[in-house]
């Protein structure tokens, strides 16, 4: 009798084991640095915008009158043409005169030679100060 039931227990178990079949699990990745779709990029950011508690300090923007916004851009605009003028003298564009110019808080000594040409900045207010080498390529 005993054979009897395990035989059919084993006739049984292979029937059911023939009738289940198996498939391929896959798993796609979410987040879009990880290779995942790039159009959740913004439902994850915001979510972690969203749990972040710590928040930079906004500090406020000094308020500038109109003549000291015109001198601060006129300073820029001088300090970018006098740069020009060292970068294409560097490149054998144009002549490039030695001198000193005084522009805001910097005095910048300007001593071109053969093989480059040496600037050395000085901050009058702080009185940092830095030389900067620009080789010639002519």
């Amino acid at each position: 009798m005993k054979r009897g039931k395990i035989i059919t227990f084993l006739i049984s178990a292979l029937t059911l084991s023939t009738a289940v079949s198996a498939s391929t699990l896959t798993y796609k990745f979410l987040i879009p640095a990880f290779g995942g779709d790039p159009n959740y990029f913004y439902a994850f950011k915001s979510e972690a915008d969203a749990q972040n508690i710590y928040h930079a300090p906004s500090k406020p923007i000094p308020k500038t009158s109109a003549l000291e916004d015109f001198k601060n851009r006129l300073q820029y605009l001088i300090l970018s043409k006098l740069a020009s003028k060292i970068a294409n003298a560097a490149f054998g564009e144009e002549q490039l005169n030695p001198g000193t110019y005084e522009i805001g808080n910097f005095q910048i000594q300007v001593i071109p030679s053969e093989t480059e040409i040496q600037v050395h900045l000085i901050d009058t207010t702080t009185g940092n100060e830095t030389t900067v080498e620009v080789p010639m390529y002519k």
